[in-house]
C-alpha cells in the first residue's frame, strides 16, 4: 500500500481531470480510482497508469516550457 503522503504527492503531480483519465486508461471505474486515492485499496494497474500519466504530463509541460523559452529568446 502507498502511504497517505505518497498518494498526496502523486495527486499533486497529476493534471486536471486525472480521475477520468486514470479510469479510462485502466478500464476501471471512477469509484475504484477514488478508492485508490483515498487509500482504501491498492491496485497495481491504477498505480502504473497514474505514473504513466504523470510522466506524459511532465514531458508535455517541459516541451511547452522549452518552446516558450525558445520563442521568447528568439531574435
Amino acid at each position: 500500500m502507498l502511504s497517505k503522503t505518497d498518494i498526496k504527492n502523486l495527486k499533486k503531480r497529476l493534471p486536471r481531470g486525472y480521475f477520468k483519465k486514470v479510469s479510462e486508461k485502466s478500464q476501471l471505474s471512477q469509484r475504484s480510482v477514488s478508492n485508490f486515492f483515498e487509500g482504501k485499496i491498492y491496485n497495481a494497474e491504477i498505480h502504473q497508469v497514474v505514473l504513466d500519466i504523470i510522466e506524459e504530463f511532465e514531458a508535455e509541460k517541459a516541451e511547452i516550457l522549452a518552446r516558450q523559452k525558445s520563442l521568447l529568446h528568439a531574435k
